[in-house]
């Protein structure tokens, strides 16, 4: 029972974890809407298949120079996102942007695929509590990656619902300013990660 304690507890902790995705549903959920969001809350279970699974098959933890690469490869990505936000930072109130539901799947599960930090996390921490959840059986394994998912995607999808809805509260010309703050959110988050990886300091 303390196993899958620790695996909720893991899960809404790194929901709450400022980066990149978070940086994204934030700018997201006050430009077009909770619903919109929500697809990018979603981003770990479309992206986190290939962590998890090597992290179960590798010994040892990510290579330092794969997790610097990876890093500055993911920090580009979300600067890019950041100055596409802001090119657009014209707030709509049906989530209408151009940008397909599938676009914006597939944009969170970059964002997501790309920080190393998730990799990190399995690599390290997740595999040995994972392994060892998986001693007791596979339906405690299954549990604790439910719960662990369940306090990610919950607190990320939580967070998306509550500022789409109080994006209503607020005026266009107060909500725009928030969508550019939350764009150089996202560009500063961006340099910060290309800085980690430049300086290995991930």
């Amino acid at each position: 029972m303390e196993a899958l304690v620790t695996a909720l507890v893991l899960g809404v902790a790194a929901g709450l974890s400022p980066g990149p995705l978070h940086s994204l549903i934030l700018n997201v959920a006050l430009a077009r809407g909770a619903r919109a969001a929500l697809r990018y809350a979603v981003a770990p279970l479309l992206s986190d298949l290939v962590p998890v699974l090597l992290s179960l098959l590798l010994a040892h933890s990510m290579p330092d120079w794969a997790a610097r690469l990876l890093a500055v490869g993911g920090g580009g990505f979300v600067i890019y996102l950041g100055v596409m936000a802001f090119r657009g930072r014209r707030p709509t109130l049906d989530g209408s942007t151009g940008v397909s539901a599938a676009g914006d799947y597939l944009r969170g599960a970059l964002t997501n695929a790309l920080n190393p930090h998730p990799w990190i996390f399995w690599l390290g921490a997740g595999a040995p509590l994972l392994r060892s959840a998986s001693a007791r059986g596979g339906e405690y394994a299954a549990g604790w990656l439910l719960l662990f998912y369940l306090g990610l995607v919950g607190t990320k999808s939580a967070m998306a619902v509550a500022l789409g809805a109080g994006r209503r509260l607020l005026s266009d010309q107060w909500l725009c300013r928030l969508v550019v703050v939350s764009a150089g959110m996202m560009v500063l988050v961006g340099g910060w990660l290309i800085w980690q990886g430049a300086t290995g300091s991930l």
